[in-house]
């Protein structure tokens, strides 16, 4: 049995991973800003077999994240996986991003993740076991258009974990992101026509790539999952 704790569990890429989860019969706790739509996932987690918890949550508040943390190993008794998931995307030419696009997607993309990895790194460390996963992206590894503030805040997650995988060397700690190009989640609005959608990835295939980071061996650790859609 695994504990996890989820930020931006209340749907896409999140609560499919929640959702996987729970049809092991794991503990899952998760956060997000919107308590309807935690609930409604709270019920998911619980009629799929698994064990459900809640909090609603700013990533961006380090403070509300330490209470967070506490009260998910409070409930669950620990903290084995940490899936850092929460984020926010704005795409314009780099001239037309506010103060605000610029403030809002490094906030809650690099700060909302170091929130809580502080936190969960010293509790792992004091168990001397666990598993953190990041939700990157592929623009932490590429650049693209309209995608310069985005990407940026892609590209200091990846500097960050790397530096934490030399940080943990010696432990039983793992960390690791996983890169997906464009998924069809509800992050996307109705503006994006269904012929694009139909090539996006899912957010069951990213769920399917946190899997293979949980469950991968003690002689194994993945440092990232590159995924690419495939379909035509």
């Amino acid at each position: 049995m695994k504990n996890c704790l989820i930020t931006g569990g209340s749907s896409g890429i999140g609560r499919a991973i929640a959702l996987d989860l729970a049809k092991r019969g794991e503990k899952v706790y998760i956060t997000g800003t919107n308590s309807r739509k935690l609930d409604a996932v709270i019920a998911e987690i619980n009629e799929c077999g698994g064990t459900g918890y809640s909090m609603i949550a700013d990533v961006r508040d380090a403070k509300l994240a330490n209470q967070v943390v506490a009260d998910a190993i409070e409930k669950m008794g620990s903290i084995d996986v940490l899936v850092a998931n929460a984020g926010v995307g704005r795409f314009k030419q780099l001239e037309q991003f506010t103060d605000e696009d610029y403030n809002i997607q490094f906030d809650v993309n690099v700060k909302g993740v170091f929130n809580y990895l502080r936190p969960v790194i010293k509790y792992m460390r004091e168990q001397n076991f666990g598993q953190i996963i990041v939700t990157s992206s592929n623009l932490g590894f590429e650049t693209s258009a309209r995608c310069g503030i985005y990407g940026a805040t892609k590209f200091a997650l990846q500097a960050m974990i790397g530096a934490l995988r030399e940080e943990l060397k010696g432990t039983a700690i793992k960390a690791g992101t996983i890169n997906p190009g464009s998924v069809d989640t509800p992050w996307y609005n109705e503006s994006v026509d269904q012929k694009r959608r139909a090539k996006m990835l899912s957010a069951e295939d990213v769920s399917a790539a946190a899997m293979m980071m949980i469950n991968q061996g003690a002689s194994s650790d993945i440092d990232h999952i590159l995924l690419h859609p495939g379909r035509q």
